[in-house]
């Protein structure tokens, strides 16, 4: 409380959050939902008025990268590629041979999420796993910001660029 400081709830955790060196660690879902990872294979959510809960557990490590939520739909980031989980029917669909190297940065868009990966591309997945656009950047992005209008901004060392995903 602001007044006098006090804490007004706290709740623990089954593992350790998960905090990637230079990157955020939590993602804000569409309904207000923050996300994140507690140890290598479980997503939480933490909402003030329920409270710390198990989203879901993985059967692989995932990488210390924010999990994206939008509805029932989760993408996680693995060392192999990209996980699509409905989170209604717990059907995993796994997206994989993406050589483009290590993911960057991802956020949520129209039609899906953008993710950006070591060498420079963009790719949009969507609620299926399907890929549904790629593009090639000649400079490595460590963040994607959305913006209005459907337009997302690609920062990286000493650029902004600025795209509009295709759905």
């Amino acid at each position: 409380m602001a007044a006098s400081g006090a804490v007004l709830r706290e709740w623990s955790l089954p593992d350790p959050v998960v905090f990637p060196d230079g990157a955020g660690s939590y993602g804000v879902s569409n309904d207000g939902r923050v996300t994140f990872l507690s140890g290598r294979r479980t997503v939480m959510t933490f909402h003030p008025v329920s409270g710390v809960q198990v989203l879901w557990h993985h059967e692989r490590d995932l990488r210390p990268q924010s999990p994206i939520l939008h509805g029932d739909t989760l993408w996680l980031v693995e060392d192999d590629g990209i996980s699509v989980v409905d989170l209604n029917h717990g059907a995993v669909t796994d997206v994989r041979h993406l050589p483009h190297g290590a993911v960057c940065a991802a956020a949520l868009v129209s039609g899906g999420v953008l993710f950006a990966f070591a060498d420079g591309s963009l790719v949009t997945i969507d609620r299926a796993g399907n890929v549904a656009a790629r593009l090639r950047l000649s400079t490595r992005i460590g963040r994607l910001v959305p913006g209005d209008s459907g337009l997302t901004h690609a920062i990286g060392k000493g650029h902004i660029i600025t795209l509009r995903p295709r759905p």
